[in-house]
């Protein structure tokens, strides 16, 4: 469950590899950005309720997310690629976020025991077999009444797109919760990927 476009592992030289550019990062000076997702989530059954993200703009500050089952601001930088594609001179921004921060989350007892519920003995210590648990009780259990501590990162991509004016966007949110763990001491990681993301008004 490893994201598809992982930023802070890329860095610059991994960004004009995957754009296929030759090409020069600068800090972003760029104005406010703000991002409509038509689904919070394409894996987790049920998280169909529509995500924003507002940034401000340039080089630093805090992103916003909103949506019915996640709701955090994290402090980000944001960074301007710029290249040459066919001739034609072309844009990718990344914002990137990680920090601790709170969250709307499931409840965490709720959710463990749903995992333990749904697995085999044997299948009790499998990190995979976990995942694929966590996936499925994520919708199953209440939300916690009140925002939760976690580690969160968040990966925003804006690529162009086959219209210049109209970039792919890439979403990728992950939320570890601080104070509770596996029974193994391992971290409890939901991973999000928005679905349909578009600049607003696009």
């Amino acid at each position: 469950m490893k994201p598809v476009h992982d930023f802070k592992r890329f860095g610059h030289t991994g960004l004009c590899a995957l754009m296929a550019l030759a090409c020069a990062s600068r800090i972003a000076d760029a104005a406010s950005i703000t991002i409509d997702c038509a689904r919070e989530d394409k894996l987790v059954v049920g998280w169909t309720a529509p995500l924003a993200l507002s940034y401000p703009g340039g080089a630093s500050g805090d992103l916003a997310l909103t949506s019915e089952h996640i709701t955090f601001t994290l402090p980000a930088a944001q960074t301007l690629t710029t290249g040459v594609v066919d001739g034609t001179d072309v844009t990718a921004t990344s914002i990137y976020g990680s920090g601790e921060t709170s969250s709307v989350m499931p409840d965490p007892a709720a959710l463990m025991a749903c995992v333990e519920n749904s697995l085999q003995p044997e299948l009790q210590d499998d990190a995979d077999a976990q995942a694929l648990a966590l996936l499925g009780c994520a919708s199953k259990v209440a939300m916690s009444t009140s925002p939760i501590a976690v580690h969160a990162s968040v990966s925003v991509g804006l690529f162009p797109g086959n219209e210049p004016t109209v970039p792919d966007v890439n979403v990728e949110i992950r939320r570890s919760y601080r104070n509770a763990k596996t029974p193994a001491g391992d971290a409890i990681t939901i991973e999000t990927y928005p679905s349909n993301c578009k600049l607003a008004g696009q």
